[in-house]
């Protein structure tokens, strides 16, 4: 009887280990692909199970990398014990939103976090925060301070630190729903709702000290029918560093109108734009709606625009009450910088531009389509470019989204992004390019395991989770994202050093 209870015990450990094989196994076929071993470091850097965090950005000091800050929107998870799948209810609530965030000096081996001191007088939410640094070293950080009472009117605002991260200045408006005199002649920008602002980005040009604030979801009913409005994107120029912003131009003209969300990049003493174009010139001999670059050099007053007729354009979705202009821009790919959008499948379109600050002319454009990124690089101001190369891709993702686009001060052009798998859950990747976009290393993942899909309750009310950063200093990627593997959805920061992607290529 011993001896036959010992081989049935045998028999259902072999049944166990065999099954419990034969489960790893089916589960090794559907994990992303592996990558080759590298040094890297990631962790769980701002939001907790009361207030989650996510749409994070970072900036790391050139003068000297272990200076980090990163910034990310900080919205409850529940509001009055209730889970809301929509923000009308945060809009409506006083400290339903805030800006995290976080400050190293050491590197990341210990971080201060706290809220981002931006808040004044009647504003009392403040979502879609955003951050960068200049060249000698002075962050700026910011977001869309609001009313949550009346019209809900509020602006996109930037404070400044000159001691790196531990103290910070007065708020300086970049675009106000209070002031339209700063708009230039002829604009009319829709007040309330998404415009003028949404979504503000800082762009700094070192060759000449300017910084640049960005306004890609503005509206406008120019050349609209009664009560339509469609997509008009603006810019202003700071010679102070972010002290203050000058007139807020529009990135189009009448000759090339705008008609959905686009990029913009600037370096060399240029700023270029491009978007999608609801016609041009008849010499430009295009069909339309059309990608266009636009380039000018006196921050934003004028430019000069031609078609760039290798570029796809996918169609614009539906703004609220079926008007035109908001949800999903023409020629954006879902998720990228400008464009917002959730995790969903990849559309197609432009997905990120960027310009060189090592080599005057030099612009890179990244597009989506096939379930891969591909990149394409211009060394003459846009006139001609390069034939497009593969630039990242995951394995057994049913979709590619949130992609981050951008040269380093030092000329390397990195690019990140979010694998998204059948079963909703998702993991981060990048790759790096040395040669300015011509060719890119094979992807790698720099998240260590799959999150979670989100989990309702717990992720912030189901939005704030449409871009994620990157920012390289001289031998590293840093990264950080919207996670929710903590149970609720927070920012995640990883790094990982350029030699991990040299690696990758051997």
């Amino acid at each position: 009887m011993k001896h036959t209870r010992w081989f049935l015990m045998c028999g259902v450990l072999l049944v166990i280990v065999a099954a419990t094989q034969h489960s790893l196994w089916l589960r090794a076929q559907n994990a992303p692909p592996a990558t080759s071993a590298y040094p890297s470091e990631e962790y769980l850097l701002l939001g907790d199970a009361t207030r989650g965090a996510g749409e994070p950005m970072l900036a790391v000091d050139p003068t000297n990398p272990k200076n980090i800050i990163a910034v990310a929107m900080g919205n409850l998870h529940r509001l009055g014990g209730k889970t809301f799948t929509g923000n009308d209810e945060y809009h409506v609530t006083e400290g339903s939103t805030i800006t995290w965030l976080g400050v190293t000096h050491d590197g990341g081996l210990t971080w201060k976090v706290g809220e981002l001191p931006i808040l004044t007088g009647k504003y009392t939410r403040c979502p879609d925060s955003f951050a960068g640094v200049t060249a000698d070293g002075t962050f700026l950080a910011g977001c869309e301070p609001r009313e949550t009472s009346g019209e809900i009117y509020g602006t996109s605002a930037v404070v400044v630190s000159l001691d790196k991260g531990d103290t910070w200045g007065k708020p300086a408006d970049i675009v106000s729903s209070y002031g339209l005199a700063r708009f230039a002649p002829g604009l009319k920008p829709r007040i309330g709702g998404n415009s003028p602002w949404d979504r503000p980005f800082l762009f700094f040009d070192d060759s000449t000290g300017v910084v640049y604030g960005q306004a890609g979801g503005g509206e406008t009913d120019i050349d609209q029918e009664p009560g339509h409005f469609r997509t008009q994107s603006y810019l202003t120029a700071s010679t102070d560093k972010g002290k203050s912003f000058g007139t807020i131009y529009a990135w189009e003209s009448k000759d090339y109108p705008q008609s959905g969300r686009g990029h913009m990049a600037a370096a060399n003493g240029v700023v270029v734009v491009l978007y999608a174009a609801r016609s041009a010139p008849a010499a430009e001999n295009a069909t339309c709606p059309c990608m266009v670059l636009g380039l000018s050099n006196d921050r934003g007053k004028t430019f000069t625009y031609h078609v760039v007729k290798n570029l796809p354009v996918v169609q614009a979705g539906r703004g609220r009450g079926g008007q035109p202009g908001g949800g999903q821009a023409v020629g954006v790919a879902p998720g990228s910088r400008g464009g917002g959008g959730g995790p969903g499948p990849g559309g197609g379109g432009v997905a990120g531009l960027a310009a060189d600050p090592t080599k005057p002319g030099r612009f890179a454009i990244l597009t989506y389509a096939d379930g891969q990124y591909q990149a394409t690089v211009s060394d003459d101001f846009g006139q001609t470019w390069s034939p497009f190369v593969p630039a990242g891709s995951t394995a057994n993702a049913t979709s590619l989204t949130k992609p981050w686009f951008e040269f380093s001060r030092k000329g390397m052009l990195g690019l990140m992004w979010r694998a998204i798998y059948p079963d909703r859950t998702y993991d981060i990747w990048s790759s790096l390019s040395r040669d300015g976009g011509k060719s890119f290393s094979p992807s790698l993942r720099v998240s260590h395991a799959l999150s979670p899909s989100p989990i309702p309750g717990r992720n912030a009310g189901l939005f704030g989770d449409d871009i994620q950063n990157l920012a390289m200093d001289d031998a590293n990627m840093h990264l950080v994202w919207g996670d929710s593997r903590a149970g609720f959805q927070a920012v995640w920061y990883g790094r990982v050093p350029f030699s991990a992607y040299a690696a990758a290529n051997r």
